[in-house]
């Protein structure tokens, strides 16, 4: 799984549509659906089922998302906890 993959999908979940999420992302829309593309080959699943309404997940989708969302909060835990570490040995040099 690619980070920026897993936040590129998670954005088209939010918008409900690629072209509102591509902007949001500053990137266009072709390239998005590239991505999305690719990795519902990766899968050998779609993740949205498409329609002028707006865009929902499939079964799969909602696995992949599930577990996406998991994935960037072990990232967010992980960078805080190393902030968190280089932060008190910065403390404790200034103390010494």
């Amino acid at each position: 799984m690619d980070l920026k993959q897993i936040e590129y999908i998670i954005e088209i979940v939010k918008e409900k549509n690629i072209t509102h999420a591509a902007k949001k992302l500053f990137i266009s829309q072709s390239a998005l659906n590239q991505q999305l593309l690719k990795l519902e080959s990766e899968l050998g699943a779609q993740i949205f089922n498409r329609s002028r309404g707006g865009w929902k997940l499939t079964k799969v989708g909602e696995i992949y998302v599930e577990n996406a969302i998991k994935i960037l909060e072990i990232k967010k835990n992980a960078y805080n906890m190393i902030y968190d570490y280089v932060e008190n040995k910065k403390e404790s040099l200034l103390l010494d």
